[in-house]
């Protein structure tokens, strides 16, 4: 009876973290750049499947065989759509990568393209003001007399004059990590990279004038976190239907 209260609180607190998630992914559906996570459970095998036998039970819930619990939580890292708003400083990557940001401890990295320029003439993210970086590292700064900004999708950033003159400002730092897994989120769609990352080459496009969408699909969230709801409420349920069982069974036992 006591194994069965483990198993469904087991279920119980998977489906929590299952919706926690997808909470987060729905309250971040306009969110630009923004990839939502998915939660992976891990099936334990029953312990009479290994031990057939009589054999000395686990001690402690973690050690417990049969049930489920919440192996990992990834980030589908999969591009979103990208949404025409022909403005001059916000950009969209097409393919692998991110655009490398200054953060408080270190560069950081975001798709959220959505960038301005200000009082000091940095190229920054819209909404926190953190300084967008080139290719030397450094924030990339935007002549006050440009008359137009052209950005191509190798990520040079070019400024045209009054007289139709192109030069070259800098390049935008577009790098990726050497692997997704090592991306740790901040918020806000930034990631802090937990290893060293490269530069992500040909294989990512700058498209300027678009910005990219956030990788969550409202209805398909809405479906899973209905799915997840009635799971969670399942197991509460099993849990009070064997603590009741088990309260009969006590108050039968001869005092």
């Amino acid at each position: 009876m006591i194994y069965g209260l483990y198993l469904s609180s087991q279920g119980a607190q998977v489906q929590s973290r299952r919706i926690d998630a997808i909470a987060n992914n729905l309250a971040n559906a306009s969110t630009t750049g923004f990839k939502r996570d998915l939660v992976a459970f891990q099936a334990h095998r029953p312990r009479d499947v290994d031990f057939p036998t009589a054999s000395e039970p686990p001690h402690g819930l973690n050690n417990s065989t049969g049930g489920i619990s919440v192996a990992e939580i990834r980030t589908d890292h999969t591009n979103g759509s990208l949404n025409q708003t022909d403005e001059t400083y916000d950009l969209a990557l097409h393919g692998p990568g991110f655009f490398s940001v200054a953060g408080p401890d270190g560069p950081l990295l975001t798709r959220n393209g959505s960038f301005s320029v200000d009082g000091l003439g940095r190229l920054v993210t819209r909404d926190s003001g953190a300084a967008v970086l080139g290719e030397s590292g450094s924030p990339i700064q935007i002549p006050a007399d440009a008359h137009q900004i052209e950005i191509s999708v190798d990520g040079m950033v070019r400024q045209v004059d009054a007289t139709g003159t192109r030069s070259e400002i800098d390049r935008l730092a577009i790098v990726r990590p050497a692997s997704q897994e090592a991306l740790l989120k901040q918020g806000g769609s930034m990631y802090k990279a937990l290893g060293p990352v490269v530069p992500a080459g040909p294989a990512a496009e700058v498209r300027q004038g678009y910005l990219e969408e956030s990788g969550t699909n409202p209805i398909d969230e809405m479906v899973a976190m209905i799915s997840a709801s009635r799971a969670f409420e399942t197991n509460v349920n099993m849990i009070q239907h064997q603590d009741n069982a088990l309260g009969r069974l006590l108050q039968m036992m001869p005092r």
